[in-house]
């Protein structure tokens, strides 16, 4: 199933726990805002990713589709995989 680039703004950082839960996103960081951009399969996915930042407390700002161009300008990117427990 092909996959949709979509990009989650937050207020604030996002804990390195809640970070490990997250598959395959790409974190940038700004000044007061953290973005997660990372892959989605359906709409039902994503959701779900809106409801686990939402239920660790985290401020939701915006969420958007990314074209293929998009690219965070004056921001520090870092990919974030997914734990393996070993």
């Amino acid at each position: 199933m092909a996959t949709v680039e979509f990009e989650i703004r937050v207020v604030g950082s996002v804990p390195a726990t809640v970070l490990a839960e997250l598959r395959d996103v790409r974190l940038v960081t700004e000044s007061v805002e953290t973005l997660l951009r990372g892959p989605v399969r359906d709409q039902a996915e994503l959701v779900g990713i809106i409801n686990r930042l939402q239920g660790w407390g985290i401020e939701l700002r915006g969420v958007r589709q990314l074209a293929p161009s998009d690219k965070a300008i004056g921001a520090t990117e870092t990919t974030v995989r997914p734990s393996t427990g070993e």
